[in-house]
């Protein structure tokens, strides 16, 4: 096992005249893998392989190959960081949150993970978020944003769009838990006794809300209500046709 600690002031690296930084206030960054670790000066990178867990702060990444891209510091002395790609069985773990992905870029400037391949996901307490083309997590905003296909899923409720954006927040628990879901493109949301759809929505998870506007269609059973905007109440199962202009139509019909 082949290790290598990257601060201010001390590294491996340091023998050859010049340490690696991490940006956001210098937190080291530490990196061990099984088949040991390649300084590319040319090119400014370091690449590990083979079982690579890489921890800054909080933040742990595991993966089966890791590459950390760096540039020279504002002192001229050190070096800074500033990307790191990951590749196969991509695994991180933030702040109570992890992701995963056959593999991910994560931009130290922006503070942002990009996971994608082998049908990324996203976890936190009580929410799944999965996309078909990648998953972004916005580490300062607790922002999770899935494309092309996206589903999102707490409990027994699921919400599926062509984007979908999950705010999430901490807990006094320390857990992190869905605070805010919204959702672009082909909408659907569903209970065991409700289904929704429109172009666009907005859930609330705290009041259990859901927002939808653009050709909205509420489904219980056989019975349909439809129109420009609505408000379902995933919590009681009351949903609000909003909107007027004429455009609100219902259709109830007694179960078969």
């Amino acid at each position: 096992m082949t290790a290598m600690r990257i601060t201010p002031l001390i590294s491996l690296l340091a023998l050859a005249g010049f340490a690696l930084t991490a940006l956001a206030a210098e937190i080291p960054i530490e990196i061990t893998a099984g088949d040991g670790l390649e300084w590319r000066r040319t090119e400014k990178v370091l690449v590990a392989a083979g079982g690579v867990v890489l921890t800054r702060g909080t933040m742990k990444l595991e993966a089966d190959s890791v590459s950390a891209w760096y540039r020279e510091g504002k002192d001229g002395k050190d070096q800074e960081v500033y990307r790191i790609d990951a590749a196969g069985k991509v695994r991180i773990v933030s702040d109570g949150a992890q992701g995963f992905g056959e593999s991910a870029a994560y931009d130290l400037d922006q503070g942002v993970f990009v996971l994608s391949g082998g049908k990324p996901r996203f976890e936190a307490e009580q929410l799944v978020v999965t996309a078909a083309q990648n998953l972004e997590y916005w580490e300062v905003k607790q922002l999770a944003v899935a494309r092309g296909e996206a589903v999102a899923e707490s409990g027994d409720r699921k919400i599926s769009a062509d984007v979908i954006s999950a705010y999430v927040e901490s807990a006094d628990d320390g857990k992190t838990e869905l605070s805010r879901v919204e959702a672009i493109g082909g909408v659907r949301i569903s209970t065991p006794e409700d289904s929704a759809k429109g172009n666009e929505a907005v859930y609330d998870a705290k009041s259990g809300i859901a927002t939808l506007c653009g050709n909205v269609e509420i489904r219980r059973g056989p019975s349909v209500l439809k129109g420009k905007c609505a408000e379902v109440n995933l919590n009681t199962g009351v949903s609000r046709l909003i909107g007027g202009g004429g455009g609100i139509k219902g259709l109830v019909k007694p179960p078969d």
